[in-house]
Parts: structure tokens; sequence; C-alpha cells
């Protein structure tokens, strides 16, 4: 009889650790609404949404939502793809893709894997019904404060802050200029993952560029727009470029 109850228990304890096992891979794919302050230059608000399915990670931000001084912006866009904000990051392989625009084309980057160092502080508030605890972390010029729910054990967020021990519920910049705030979880599958990332955006490259690489296309495109411009318009002072973008500084900079 014992033998038989010790059978029993294995296969139960069996049984249990496979739905265990279920649940968390049902719950790894997951679709998480969150709503974005832009409180830079032009201040608005936008809605975006983060794709998680095993271990990567999708961020679209959509720019047909954006709302400026309380009213929805409208414009005439041809093509919604070229305007929202897209994002991959593989948390397996450690990459992570996005797209940015050089002049009027598109083109892919790739950026190097950022893994944070988080300092997880004891100071804990819920939100929307979660209960969260806060985070700090530095990254490329800005420091990041975050709330993340334990309860959710997905370790994501939007963009690409990543890396605490549950979903990222809210999260800014200290200087208050960008923020999210998630407005709602799902645990469904995607089908965003059926696409292959890299022909999302049509681009000019089919190869993704290194972000250095870009941002120094960047900086030589905007300085041949001057110099067209002052040979146009004679007189016209120099112009300066600051960042004012999620990141401000890279780490390749002095």
């Amino acid at each position: 009889m014992g033998r038989i109850n010790a059978i029993i228990m294995r296969t139960l304890s069996i049984f249990f650790l496979l739905v265990g096992l279920s649940c968390f891979s049902q719950k790894s794919a997951a679709v998480i609404e969150y709503k974005t302050f832009n409180n830079g230059d032009t201040p608005n608000t936008l809605y975006a949404k983060l794709y998680t399915e095993n271990q990567n990670t999708i961020y679209i931000a959509n720019y047909n939502t954006q709302v400026y001084n309380d009213a929805k912006y409208e414009a005439k866009r041809t093509r919604i793809d070229d305007y929202a904000e897209y994002l991959k990051v593989d948390h397996k392989k450690k990459e992570i893709l996005f797209y940015e625009y050089l002049g009027q084309n598109a083109v892919l980057v790739k950026d190097e894997y950022n893994n944070l160092k988080w300092d997880i502080t004891g100071e804990t508030k819920t939100i929307a019904g979660y209960a969260c605890t806060k985070a700090t972390t530095s990254f490329r010029g800005r420091e990041w404060i975050a709330w993340f729910a334990p309860e959710i054990p997905l370790p994501y967020g939007p963009w690409k802050l990543h890396g605490l021990p549950g979903l990222i519920i809210e999260v800014r910049d200290a200087s208050n200029t960008y923020a999210w705030s998630a407005e709602k979880v799902e645990y469904r599958r995607d089908p965003v993952f059926d696409k292959d990332f890299n022909v999302f955006v049509q681009t000019r490259n089919k190869k993704p560029m290194t972000l250095k690489q870009y941002i120094d296309d960047d900086a030589e495109w905007n300085a041949n727009m001057d110099a067209k411009m002052k040979s146009m318009t004679p007189g016209m002072g120099e112009v300066v470029y600051y960042r004012s973008g999620y990141e401000i500084k890279y780490e390749w900079e002095p």
C-alpha cells in the first residue's frame, strides 16, 4: 500500500508540474497596452503595445493615436507602417532590432543588447490593481524609475526597458519627459510574431546597420542639409542640434 501511495503521489506531482509549466508557457504570450506620455518639445500622448512570446518581445507605438493639446492629431498617412515605432528584442539571442529614419528613408538598425542594472527598492504601491515594487536604473543618459508587478512573471517592459522580476506597469524618466503606464494586460498569443520583423517596414537596407553607424550617418545627413540650406539662404546662422529622445548619450561617447 505504501508503494502504491508513493507512485500515486509521484504521478500527481508530475501532473501538477506539467500543468504549472503549461500555465507559465501560456502566460509567456501576452499583449500589454501602454499609454505613452511624451513631454518634450511638442507634448503629446499616444498608445503603444508590447507583445511577448517565449523570450521575444515586440514593441509598437501607434502614432495614429497621437494627441496634441487635447485634440487628436489628424494627418493624412498613406501607410500606417511608416508612422509607427517598431522595436524587437530577442532576449535569448540578446539582439535588438528597430526602425529609424535617415531623411525620408526608413532603415533597419541593430543595437547591442542592454543588460540594465536595476536597483530594486523596498518601496511598494498598488497600480491598476497590481502590487508593484519600485526600481531605478541609468541608461544612456537618463535615469529611469519603474514600478513592476512581481505577480506577472514577465521580465519585460516598454521600449528597451526590461530585466526586472515582473512586468513593468509604470515607468518614467527622472525629468518626467517620457513615461509609460500599462492600461491592459491580456494573456494571449498575437499573430504579430508570424511575420518576419525585418520586413515590417520597407527599408533601403536589407542588412541591419549598427546603431553607431546610424548615429554617424544621421549626423552626416543633418550636416549636408544644413550646408544646402546655408547655400540657399545667405546669412543663415548655425543650426544647433541636441538630443531629446529616450537616449541622450551613448556608451562610445566621451
